[in-house]
């Protein structure tokens, strides 16, 4: 089957896109500004929200699942030592970077309607803008989580050079859905619903506040049918999240199989999610 002039078309877009993208790094730069002014404008705590919001889950859900739910169940919910509420600020700290990164790319497209339709420039700085506010909160999070790990009496290992590793592969991942959400929401605003839908079962579907070994486990046992287990594991952010308190609070290197299939999962999502935004970008401004 040969293709047609607007594949190709698409394609040439799609090589074109980092190329785009350094010529509007200025204009990246401007909007996470200007998002970041008008978020704590009028908030008296400003950056101090980003180490706030992750401390009032961890002491809340720490109280409901250690204190209540656990002596009742009489398992522990994260193992080699760490603390719960440590291992539960580890799991919160990574999972609101990518909750909150897509809960804001999803409509950025709308919300900046006044941008894409009078302005012509690369479309896809709008929704990689909606990054600037979780990354700056992850490094707030990482620093309050690494100084209530140590002291708690908790300590470094070499494990911890993994981090950034773990880090592009989650990043590389959201941005992939990020940008066909942002695209699919300018079109059907149904989009936003199921990505607020999505992040909230992704939230319970993932290892936030209970060990993956937990789960493992418990499928070993019979107690999660196979099919069950199977389609948890296909959620990338259990086996990520596994391994942030593997390098970060066991400080040793991650198990080598919770790489595989996140970092398949982040290549498939980053090609699919340029190639959808690049293909959507010549009409956006008719939806919008």
């Amino acid at each position: 089957m040969q293709s047609g002039p607007s594949t190709h078309l698409n394609n040439a877009r799609l090589r074109a896109l980092p190329r785009d993208l350094i010529r509007s790094r200025e204009l990246l730069r401007d909007l996470i500004w200007k998002d970041l002014r008008v978020r704590y404008r009028y908030a008296a705590a400003g950056f101090l929200w980003a180490a706030l919001e992750p401390l009032a889950y961890t002491a809340v859900l720490t109280v409901i699942f250690q204190w209540i739910l656990a002596p009742r169940a009489g398992e522990v919910m994260f193992g080699a030592g760490v603390p719960y509420a440590v291992g539960l600020l580890c799991g919160l700290v990574f999972w609101q970077f990518t909750a909150n990164a897509l809960a804001a790319a999803t409509p950025s497209l709308t919300n900046a309607a006044h941008l894409v339709t009078k302005v012509n420039f690369t479309r896809e700085v709008v929704p990689l803008a909606a990054f600037g506010y979780p990354l700056i909160a992850l490094g707030v999070g990482l620093l309050l989580l690494i100084g209530v790990h140590l002291g708690l009496g908790g300590s470094l290992g070499p494990g911890i050079a993994w981090t950034p590793v773990i880090f592009l592969i989650q990043a590389v991942g959201t941005v992939g859905i990020a940008l066909m959400a942002a695209a699919g929401h300018a079109r059907f605003r149904d989009v936003g619903y199921l990505v607020n839908v999505g992040l909230i079962l992704g939230f319970y579907a993932s290892p936030v506040f209970y060990d993956l070994d937990w789960v493992l486990g418990a499928a070993h046992a019979g107690r999660i049918p196979e099919g069950i287990a199977a389609l948890y594991l296909a959620n990338p952010m259990a086996e990520l999240l596994e391994a942030y308190r593997q390098a970060l609070l066991e400080g040793r290197t991650p198990d080598g199989w919770l790489f595989v299939w996140p970092s398949a999962f982040a290549v498939i999502a980053l090609v699919a999610g340029a190639w959808t935004f690049r293909r959507a970008a010549p009409t956006l401004a008719d939806y919008v």
